[in-house]
């Protein structure tokens, strides 16, 4: 009786062993397949509640991040081994923040909210600065400035153009960039790891918008300044500059440096600023435009200009013109961090009477960045390959492996929207 007793101890015993062994196995299984955690949040302003577009969400300094989109909203991967780090929420016009990413759990949802800052803090001897002289010190400190070897920067951008009522096309893609170094003057190499793209083939005939990696290169406008209409020899030459102050740009303290064109220049010119930081000398940020008193055209090398992958013979002149360029810290040195483009083209063709105005939206984020890239990358595409020729999937699970700007709109449903159209139009063609 008592060794049947025993035996029944035993058995307990050896159960309860398996089962702890189990749950270890589970544990350590799920933290070599669990290479990241999952967060998701809404920022504010603290003052009135309403959402904040294009907050930068990063891991500070290691080039880990995102944005929000026109909701306020985020989601972001952070990967296991950034958790001692820091989360760093920053924003034009308001108050950094920061978080320990250890204090963060995966699934945690966020309601950050911002306070206004004291953007403007000039100083009693700005008629001292010389904006010349501060360009000509960060245009020399580039390549001490700016990540100098080769590294590999993995970036998301979305393109959607729409009319008031109509959605025109949507596109989208994930992608790694491989950059020699700023101050190396070797092209530069692009790899595709995903993307999708669906066009209104019924009232986007004459026009087809997209990036091709050669447009993707030029949105790092440090990295090709001799594309660079105002920061280019030529450019500075038909250019005013005058510095308006020291300001609180996301965080960093920096010369503001307004810019538009010369009088009587009668190539196109641009305006806008320019952000410099006052400690490194490093181009942080500018905001800049076409002139369009004087130019309304599609100005070769502009931004917009190399967004059209297809142009039939119709007229197109721009109504709207604005660019974003952002920089981030990673480690000790610079690097891009995000471009944001908005435009509005007229397109006519007085054959067919055809007229369209629609409005061009280009997001793109750098999600991540390697620093210890050796090689080179395979598989790379063609610089003058459409993106668009390279359509993956529409499926609502495109991209949930994949840091990504969460969409000002319904992306899933624009897609289908696109899709019926085109159907639609099919139909009543035949």
């Amino acid at each position: 009786m008592s060794s049947l007793v025993l035996s029944r101890k035993s058995v307990i015993t050896l159960r309860f062993f398996v089962f702890m062994a189990m749950l270890c196995f589970c544990a350590i299984a799920n933290a070599q397949t669990q290479r990241t955690i999952k967060i998701s949040g809404k920022v504010s302003a603290a003052d009135d509640g309403q959402p904040i577009r294009q907050v930068t969400i990063t891991i500070d300094k290691k080039g880990v991040g995102t944005s929000t989109n026109a909701s306020g909203e985020f989601l972001l991967f952070i990967p296991l081994t950034n958790l001692n780090d820091t989360l760093r929420i920053s924003c034009i016009g308001y108050k950094t923040r920061q978080l320990p990413a250890n204090s963060l759990k995966d699934g945690q949802h966020l309601n950050l909210s911002l306070e206004k800052s004291a953007t403007d803090l000039k100083e009693v001897t700005i008629t001292f600065y010389d904006a010349h002289k501060i360009l000509a010190k960060a245009l020399s400190r580039i390549p001490e400035n700016y990540i100098n070897h080769p590294h590999i920067l993995r970036g998301f951008y979305r393109m959607y153009s729409y009319t008031d009522t109509i959605p025109l096309q949507l596109s989208e893609a994930v992608f790694d960039v491989y950059n020699f170094g700023y101050a190396d003057k070797r092209a530069d190499v692009f790899r595709l790891i995903k993307a999708r793209n669906a066009k209104n083939d019924r009232d986007m005939e004459f026009l087809e918008v997209g990036q091709k990696p050669n447009s993707i290169f030029a949105d790092d406008v440090i990295n090709h300044l001799f594309s660079v209409g105002f920061l280019n020899e030529e450019g500075i030459q038909h250019h005013d500059f005058e510095v308006q102050g020291v300001v609180d740009y996301q965080g960093y303290r920096a010369f503001q440096i307004n810019f538009k064109g010369k009088k009587g220049v009668e190539d196109a010119t641009y305006h806008g600023k320019i952000y410099i930081d006052t400690k490194s000398y490093a181009f942080i940020g500018f905001d800049y435009g076409l002139n369009l008193s004087a130019a309304n055209y599609l100005v070769p090398g502009s931004l917009i200009a190399q967004a059209l992958t297809k142009k039939m013979a119709c007229d197109v002149t721009v109504k709207q013109d604005h660019v974003e360029v952002n920089y981030q810290q990673v480690g000790k040195s610079w690097v891009l961090a995000k471009v944001n483009t908005e435009n509005t083209l007229a397109i006519t063709d007085s054959a067919s009477s055809f007229h369209l105005k629609p409005h061009i939206r280009f997001n793109y984020q750098v999600t991540s960045v390697d620093t210890v890239a050796k090689e080179s990358l395979s598989g790379k595409m063609g610089r003058f390959e459409s993106i668009n020729e390279h359509d993956s999937s529409i499926s609502s699970s495109f991209w949930n492996d994949y840091n990504i700007l969460l969409s000002d709109e319904n992306a899933e449903g624009i897609f289908q929207k696109i899709k019926k159209i085109n159907t639609e139009s099919k139909k009543t063609s035949k």
